[in-house]
C-alpha cells in the first residue's frame, strides 16, 4: 500500500511546497513597492505612515505579521497599539491589501535586512517649503496643461478638485479637495507610489516623479483651504431650469401647432 501511495505523496509535496515558502527577496521588495512604498520607507523617513526602519526591534514579528494581513480587524478590534499608531498618523487607517501571512513574512525579512545594512528603500517626502510655482507647477500637471515626464494621464481624467475647470474634473475618483486633510505630508507619497489598484494599474509603468508628485500635493494643498465652490450646485440646477423650460415651451408650442389640424377635424354640421 504505503509504495504505491508513497509517489503521489511526494508528487503532491512538490506541489504544495512552493505556496508555503516565503517570497524570495526580489520578491518581496517588488511587493513592497507595489503595496508599502506609497505610505512607508524603510529608512528615508516618515510618510503617510511611519518609517519601517528596525521595525523588528519595536514590534514583535507576530504582531507585525498579524497587522500587515488584517489592520482594519486589530483596529475595529480596539488592538492598543494599532489605535495608537492611528491616532499619531492623523487617522489614516492602513488599507487590507490582500497580502498573504508568507507575503508579510516575506516583507518583514526585508526590512529587517535593510535595517541591519542601513540601506534605505522608498524616497522620502520633499520637505522644503512650496513655492508659488510648484503649486502652479501642479495645477498644470492636474489638467493636464502639463504632461507628465513619464507620460502618465492626468489626475482630472478621473478626479476633480477645487476651482478646476468648469465642471471640476473628473468623476471616476475621489474629489481630492481634501486630500490634504486626510494624507498630510505624505500626500506626495500616494501621488508618486499609489497602492490603489486602480491606480496602479494605470501609474506602474508611468510614475510620476518625486518632484512631480510634490507640485501636485502642494497645489492640492493650495486649494484644500478654499471655500466650496458653488458650481457643482448652479451647474445642475441649470440643468433642471433648463430641461422644464424646454418641456414647458415645447408643450405651449405644441398645442399652437395642432390647433388647426383639430379644428379641422370636428364634424361639421
Amino acid at each position: 500500500m504505503f509504495p504505491r501511495t508513497a509517489p503521489r505523496l511526494i508528487l503532491l509535496s512538490a506541489l504544495l511546497l512552493p505556496l508555503a515558502q516565503p517570497l524570495a527577496g526580489q520578491d518581496a521588495e517588488t511587493q513592497f513597492r507595489k503595496s508599502c512604498m506609497s505610505c512607508h520607507t524603510i529608512g528615508a523617513g516618515k510618510k503617510v505612515g511611519p518609517d519601517l526602519k528596525d521595525l523588528g526591534k519595536r514590534r514583535p514579528h507576530d504582531w507585525s505579521t498579524k497587522f500587515i494581513t488584517g489592520a482594519a480587524a486589530m483596529i475595529d478590534g480596539g488592538d492598543p497599539t494599532a489605535t495608537t499608531l492611528l491616532r499619531e498618523f492623523n487617522g489614516v487607517r492602513m488599507p487590507d491589501l490582500g497580502v498573504t501571512v508568507p507575503e508579510a513574512q516575506a516583507l518583514l525579512k526585508l526590512i529587517d535586512d535593510y535595517s541591519a545594512q542601513g540601506k534605505a528603500l522608498g524616497t522620502a517626502a520633499i520637505s522644503r517649503p512650496a513655492t508659488p510655482e510648484d503649486i502652479r507647477n501642479g495645477r498644470l500637471y492636474f489638467t493636464g496643461d502639463r504632461r507628465f515626464k513619464s507620460g502618465a494621464p492626468s489626475c482630472m481624467s478621473c478626479h476633480r478638485a477645487q476651482g478646476v475647470g468648469g465642471w471640476g474634473g473628473g468623476w471616476l475618483g475621489p474629489d481630492l479637495t481634501g486630500a490634504t486633510a486626510k494624507y498630510g505630508a505624505g500626500l506626495a507619497g500616494v501621488i508618486e507610489n499609489p497602492s490603489f489598484p486602480t491606480m496602479q494599474g494605470v501609474f506602474a509603468k508611468t510614475p510620476a516623479s518625486p518632484e512631480e508628485a510634490f507640485q501636485v500635493a502642494s497645489f492640492l494643498k493650495s486649494v484644500g483651504s478654499q471655500p466650496p465652490d458653488q458650481r457643482d450646485v448652479v451647474f445642475p440646477v441649470l440643468g433642471v431650469v433648463g430641461l422644464v423650460g424646454g418641456m414647458l415651451l415645447g408643450g405651449h408650442l405644441g398645442r399652437k401647432r395642432l390647433k388647426g389640424v383639430r379644428k379641422n377635424l370636428k364634424p361639421r354640421a
